[in-house]
């Protein structure tokens, strides 16, 4: 059977339509559209609703996006999936494009209308700049629609034949364009059903070119095929996985996509058979295809295109996250301030802004916990600081709004001395005496120690002046370094609590312990016990347990801020007067000795006791 091909003649192939909608500060002078009522006739979506007064036209939403607008209260719609479900809703606008309120929202499903079959065997020739069209007919169908892929423009509808051919003119040289061809069939008076489109056919114009014998476009390969088994999964608000079956010709493919019924454009190329398709709309209609392509000598030659797959983008998650509360500052010094706030649920992290003497806030610092401590202040300085939420998602940051400012005051600058005249006595071997020059306004002192040149740690503190340490905290025979230093607590500002500043070091003395001597440390000599000290006015009486066969006793007695004397003692007790001290400490101990073949052997000092005066 043949068929008489129709000429149709395209002065362009660029049409460029512009539906401005006028703004104003002004109301709209129309009501509401009621009544909104959507069905399906044959592959058309009609839609009804009752008129508004004074209304010059009406817009058109689908899925809450505006596709058009008509004059009257009615409007078909094709072009939409079958099974598929939309949401449509209406609003009438006046004279200058003001628009009123929109209709209520009315929901469909489509269910399989399309009778007629898919346009097949499309093939594209050229001659001198003239496209021709040719394409197998369709079954009932009584009339065809052809639409061309312009360059940077986009798919349009260009004429329809009631014949399977059409010739085309108008095309700039040296552009690719796309061809398709939909069937359609007059079900009644102003009621269509219409076919899926064919798949597009693409054609590089050249006016010295001529296809009279069916030498096709180099750019388009009928032994390639098509692509079958293309799936979309994955779907979230912004991004899909579009996978598709291999053909065995194909070099690679690129994926073309749809959006809102809108032209195809290619969004992916690979030489795999999955894309991953990012950055798309929320809440969005869309249709994704694919083409193979075979490389010979450099250039693509395609196959031909999938059929389409249709898919809605879930609606738009907001990863945004709240607003930062309760935010305090605690534990201010001169040159720092402690941060904390409530959680934010679902934050990756926080951001810390500081404002100095209500200036402009910089960024400080960024933690992953609900606190932060700020450093590097300035003393006796007005500050404000505030605190933003984040969120990472798919390497997005999203910032959440800045926390109520939180103002506070840095202390003012304290000074606390270096401790100076640090003196080192080593005795009975393996104990050192430390003693010092006081420091003004000094709340205490600490003692760091090295031995045998390794790092220092802090051994002792102490109100005091002087302190011992004894052979608990030494070995024999061993060399150490010690300095100390003086600390102040200085109460906050805020009132909660107390901190320490602390002075310099003293320069560092350098000792050594004596050796263990087994002769005088003999044990037949026994460590003095039970020693006590109680002190009545001025006067101490230190007491201790007997040690067999002593022939006496000697006491390490220690003078705050003087030092030690040696006393001495035949029995078991000693009465020392002179214990004027009601604010600090006076310390003794005792050992015994003995002579043993001419030679004075003490045993172990006892343990240390103190007292001060009553």
């Amino acid at each position: 059977m043949s068929y008489k091909k129709q000429i149709i003649t395209i002065m362009t192939l660029v049409i460029l339509l512009l539906l401005t909608m006028s703004t104003t500060i002004q109301a709209a002078s129309v009501g509401k559209v009621y009544n909104l009522n959507a069905t399906m006739h044959g592959s058309q979506i009609k839609l009804t609703w009752t008129s508004v007064s004074g209304a010059a036209g009406y817009n058109i939403y689908v899925n809450n996006i505006r596709i058009g607008s008509v004059s009257k209260n009615e409007a078909a719609l094709i072009g939409f999936s079958d099974n598929a479900t939309y949401r449509f809703k209406v609003a009438a606008y006046d004279s200058q494009k003001r628009e009123g309120t929109l209709s209520a929202e009315e929901k469909l499903t489509t269910t399989v209308q399309q009778t007629l079959g898919q346009v097949r065997n499309v093939t594209v020739t050229q001659v001198n700049g003239y496209v021709t069209l040719n394409w197998a007919p369709v079954t009932n169908a009584d009339k065809y629609q052809i639409f061309v892929d312009i360059p940077n423009s986009g798919e349009i509808e260009v004429g329809e034949v009631s014949t399977t051919g059409a010739i085309l003119r108008g095309f700039e040289e040296g552009k690719r364009y796309g061809f398709s061809i939909r069937a359609c069939q007059t079900l009644s008076t102003g009621i269509l059903n219409y076919g899926e489109k064919s798949t597009m056919k693409y054609c590089t114009v050249d006016y010295d070119k001529d296809d009279s014998n069916y030498n096709t476009d180099d750019d388009f390969n009928t032994s390639i095929g098509t692509v079958q088994n293309v799936k979309v999964s994955n779907i979230t608000d912004t991004e899909v996985t579009v996978s598709w079956g291999r053909n065995t010709y194909a070099d690679g493919y690129e994926v073309l996509l749809s959006k809102n019924y809108g032209t195809y454009k290619t969004v992916a190329d690979k030489s795999g058979t999955t894309a991953y398709l990012y950055n798309l709309d929320p809440d969005t209609y869309y249709r994704v295809k694919v083409i193979p392509y075979e490389t010979v000598n450099g250039k693509k030659q395609y196959g031909e295109e999938s059929s389409y797959k249709s898919f809605t983008t879930d609606e738009e998650i907001d990863y945004t996250p709240a607003q930062v509360k309760n935010v305090n500052v605690s534990n201010i010094t001169e040159d720092s301030a402690y941060v904390s706030w409530s959680s934010v649920s679902n934050a990756t992290g926080y951001n810390i802004y500081v404002s100095k003497n209500s200036g402009t806030y910089k960024y400080w610092g960024t933690t992953t916990s609900r606190n932060y401590t700020i450093n590097n202040l300035d003393a006796d300085t007005s500050y404000r600081v505030r605190v933003e939420a984040y969120r990472r998602v798919n390497g997005i940051k999203y910032t959440g709004s800045y926390s109520t400012a939180k103002s506070f005051r840095t202390d003012k600058d304290d000074y606390i001395a270096t401790v100076t005249h640090l003196n080192v006595t080593v005795k009975n071997r393996n104990e050192a005496y430390l003693s010092w020059w006081p420091v003004e306004d000094a709340t205490g002192y600490e003692v760091y120690i090295s031995e045998e040149g390794s790092s220092y740690e802090r051994i002792a503190w102490t109100t005091d002046t002087t302190t011992i340490l004894t052979s608990e905290k030494l070995d024999y025979a061993t060399n150490y370094r010690v300095k100390v230093r003086a600390y102040k607590n200085v109460s906050y500002s805020s009132g909660n609590g107390y901190y320490s500043i602390r002075g310099g070091f003293s320069s560092v003395k350098s000792f050594k312990t004596e050796q263990y001597n087994s002769i005088q440390d003999n044990p037949n000599v026994a460590k003095v016990t039970g020693v006590k000290a109680p002190v009545k006015g001025t006067s101490v009486y230190l007491s201790w347990n007997k040690v067999s066969g002593a022939a006496g006793y000697e006491i390490d007695f220690t003078v705050p801020g003087i030092g030690n004397v040696t006393l001495y003692s035949n029995t078991n007790y000693r009465e020392v007067s002179g214990v004027t001290g009601k604010d600090y400490d006076y310390t003794a101990r005792i050992r015994a000795y003995k002579y043993i073949n001419g030679v004075k052997v003490y045993g172990l000092y006892s343990d240390v006791v103190k007292f001060r005066e009553n």
